[in-house]
């Protein structure tokens, strides 16, 4: 009795895998990045340089990562639609993909206020390194989880 051969994957399944995956990794390392290197660097500064500086790098991101950081998700929970066997994979990956939504709301945002205020009020940064430490520290999730489910899908691409 032979094994049943599996059924390929249509291309364009592939494709939206791969563009899955290389979306995930790549803005989970540059999260990651930017707690590890860019903000360490931010805080030799002085307080005043550092929340300006701070300002302008999370308003940068803001305007690229957005997509990359999203786009993701909705493209796993397409594949857990489309592909019905790793269903379970690519659901967890969405799931894991859009917990930076309520993350960087309820958790990133108040920060991101924060050392704008301080920004606006050059007499008020003596704390910017205390948040922009807290800000290192939590984005860390962001870079973790996205990650992780980067690493799902690979691993449900494969499997």
């Amino acid at each position: 009795m032979s094994t049943p051969t599996p059924t390929p994957v249509p291309s364009t399944l592939r494709a939206v895998q791969a563009t899955s995956i290389a979306l995930l990794t790549t803005t989970a390392g540059l999260s990651a990045g930017t707690s590890i290197f860019v903000v360490p660097r931010l805080m030799e500064l002085q307080p005043q340089i550092l929340t300006s500086q701070f300002v302008r790098a999370i308003q940068s991101a803001h305007r690229l990562l957005v997509v990359p950081l999203v786009l993701p998700g909705f493209l796993n929970a397409y594949l857990a639609y489309r592909l019905p066997a790793k269903a379970r994979l690519y659901a967890l990956a969405a799931v894991l993909t859009f917990s930076n939504l309520p993350w960087t709301r309820a958790v990133m945002m108040p920060l991101n206020r924060k050392m704008e205020r301080l920004n606006a009020d050059p007499d008020g940064s003596e704390n910017a390194h205390e948040v922009a430490d807290k800000w290192a520290t939590r984005n860390l999730y962001r870079g973790v989880v996205t990650f992780v489910a980067g690493c799902i899908g690979l691993y449900a691409a494969l499997t």
